[in-house]
């Protein structure tokens, strides 16, 4: 029996998969905070049935060494340990972006926001890029030859910022781009809501309420700064495109992403994100992840 599981901020998804792995079963959405650990949501899924013989995990936080630590909770999820506790079961642990890395280039149509549609070029290799916008920020590189795909893991979120988006920074508000070193500074959710404090001039807690006020006319200044910030996502992602050639597709995910480009943004986004670079062209195709069973998918793949 093969079991993949997906342990997010909030919740826990876990469902039974194939022997082929090519069908997930119905899935079970657990609420971390009424669980102590993960391995008492296992039990609480799988009740009487049989301990299973493989098992993928991904996690909303670092994993190194096949065992990860939840970022927003205190949640260790240790492959070895689970290991033991299954009889020897094979236990993969894994980060939730590259999970959705493994998953990219075999969601359905339904299961992605298009903002720019472009074909694929025939090849033998595959090549995408998952771009994780949430709490923080990160990258997962997807390389797929034939049956064979591998997500080679990479921090992108605390390198410098790129220049070209410094450089819209200050032409927002002179010298923003202080506000903001790294990428992770100013794409993740505190780095939106930090970014939305210094265009509006006002302390902002939450964003949603602004996005969620888009259009109306006492929301004209956080209007003004969210068509900003999608311009942004769109200069990331002209320059990541150069930088790891996802000919076959950039897909964005994470809330911030989501929920950053909602109506007319995705568009803003797509013109800045489309601009050609002097040396490299490439104009790969641009979705967002829409389905919360994705990393799921991903953990099937990789088992």
């Amino acid at each position: 029996m093969r079991l993949v599981a997906d342990i997010g901020g909030t919740n826990t998804r876990l469902a039974f998969v194939s022997p082929d792995a090519t069908q997930i079963g119905s899935s079970r959405s657990f609420q971390n905070a009424q669980f102590d650990s993960f391995e008492s949501v296992l039990a609480a899924f799988l009740g009487d049935a049989p301990s299973p013989e493989q098992l993928v995990v991904a996690m909303a936080g670092p994993v190194v060494g096949n065992r990860g630590r939840l970022t927003n909770l205190d949640w260790v999820v240790d492959g070895s340990e689970l290991s033991a506790r299954f009889d020897g079961a094979s236990v993969h642990v894994i980060n939730d972006l590259t999970a959705l890395g493994y998953a990219a280039l075999r969601l359905a149509p339904n299961q992605v926001v298009p903002i720019v549609k472009h074909p694929a070029p025939q090849s033998l290799q595959k090549q995408a890029l998952v771009v994780g916008i949430g709490t923080g920020f990160n990258v997962s590189p997807v390389v797929s030859v034939r049956d064979q795909t591998i997500c080679p893991a990479v921090e992108a979120g605390h390198t410098s910022m790129f220049t070209s988006i410094s450089t819209a920074l200050d032409q927002i508000a002179p010298d923003l781009s202080a506000a903001f070193p790294t990428v992770e500074a100013l794409f993740s959710g505190r780095g939106r809501r930090l970014f939305l404090s210094h265009v509006t001039g006002q302390e902002v807690a939450r964003v949603t309420p602004f996005i969620a006020k888009q259009g109306q006319a006492d929301n004209a200044a956080a209007d003004a700064a969210l068509d900003h910030y999608a311009r942004l996502i769109g200069v990331l992602i002209a320059e990541l495109k150069v930088a790891y050639l996802p000919t076959d597709g950039v897909f964005l995910a994470g809330g911030v992403a989501r929920s950053s480009l909602t109506g007319n943004r995705a568009e803003i986004c797509a013109q800045e994100a489309m601009r050609e670079n002097a040396f490299v062209k490439i104009t790969p195709s641009i979705s967002i992840i829409d389905d919360d069973a994705a990393a799921l998918i991903g953990c099937a793949a990789l088992g």
